[in-house]
C-alpha cells in the first residue's frame, strides 16, 4: 500500500462514509509523513487508525473499554488480531483500506447485535 498521507486519508474517509456511517472521525495528527485518526462509535468504543507514508506502516485497532478487541496491521508482515483472540497474529494477504473498514464494520455490527440481545434478555426479566 504505497499511498501519500492525503490519498490514504481520502480513501479512509470514503470507506468510513460507506461502511461506518454513524460516528465521528477525529484527526489526531496529519502531516506529510503520517496520519493518526480515531473513529468514535461511542465514548469508550472506537477505531484507532495509523498510517506512516515513508514506511507504509498501517494499523487499525477496534478498541472497546480501553482494550483492543480486533486489529489488522502490517508490522512485519500483514496480519490480523482476531476478534476474541487479539493476542494472536494470523497472517493475511495485504489489505486495502476498504477491506479493513468492512471487517471493522462487521465486528462493530456483531458487538451491537450482541449488546441488543443482552438488553432484550435483561428487559424480559424485569
Amino acid at each position: 500500500m504505497k499511498l501519500s498521507v492525503e490519498k490514504f486519508h481520502q480513501e479512509l474517509v470514503d470507506a468510513v462514509r460507506q461502511y461506518l456511517p454513524s460516528g465521528d472521525l477525529e484527526i489526531i495528527e496529519m502531516s506529510i509523513l503520517r496520519l493518526k485518526v480515531r473513529f468514535y462509535i461511542a465514548v469508550s468504543f472506537f477505531v484507532d487508525i495509523f498510517y506512516a507514508a515513508r514506511t507504509q506502516k498501517v494499523s487499525f485497532a477496534v478498541v472497546q473499554k480501553g482494550k483492543r478487541i480486533f486489529g489488522i496491521d502490517n508490522l512485519g508482515d500483514w496480519h490480523s488480531h482476531p476478534f476474541g483472540k487479539t493476542e494472536e497474529h494470523v497472517k493475511i494477504p495485504e489489505q486495502s483500506i476498504e477491506s479493513i473498514i468492512i471487517e471493522c464494520s462487521r465486528i462493530i455490527k456483531e458487538l451491537d447485535k450482541e449488546s441488543k440481545t443482552k438488553q432484550n434478555v435483561k428487559n424480559s426479566l424485569v
